[in-house]
């Protein structure tokens, strides 16, 4: 695998913000972004939308593979220099219900996150924030002991 391609939503400042944060970065693969619904997109993708909402982030490969999501994320960051081994680490069967509600709680709320980015006032971004509730990560079954969880944090 040379290459990834980032299809991300241009209509979100946080999408676009995220866009511009990959290509700033050092990567071992190729990144390249693309917007979703383009021109671009459905000539390299065409049976995308068989796949992949527009609300989907979807990562694919030079060699066809697709990633969705949490998934999707996670390569981008395996793609990286400096994130590669966090990559790893989130795919930790103990970490991966972490990172997919990381994923999630950002993607549902990515045009609200898009608002406060563009608003001017960071009090009211502070105040907004601590409404905010996020839901606590399951562990599954058997919950490991805490000496396993901490060698994959540290």
């Amino acid at each position: 695998m040379e290459k990834l391609y980032v299809l991300y939503d241009p209509r979100c400042e946080l999408c676009c913000r995220l866009k511009n944060w990959i290509l700033a970065q050092r990567s071992w693969i190729g990144l390249a972004v693309v917007e979703q619904g383009s021109e671009k997109a459905k000539r390299l993708f065409p049976e995308l939308d068989r796949i992949a909402t527009n609300e989907d982030l979807a990562v694919i490969s030079d060699e066809g593979a697709v990633y969705l999501n949490d998934r999707a994320w996670i390569m981008v960051m395996y793609a990286m220099v400096e994130y590669r081994e966090w990559a790893a680490r989130l795919t930790h069967p103990l970490l991966m219900p972490l990172a997919r509600q990381a994923f999630a709680a950002l993607s549902k709320n990515r045009h609200w996150l898009s608002k406060m980015l563009s608003a001017e006032d960071p009090e009211a971004i502070a105040g907004e924030l601590r409404r905010v509730e996020l839901e606590p990560c399951a562990l599954p079954a058997g919950n490991a002991p805490v000496s396993t969880v901490r060698e994959y944090l540290l």
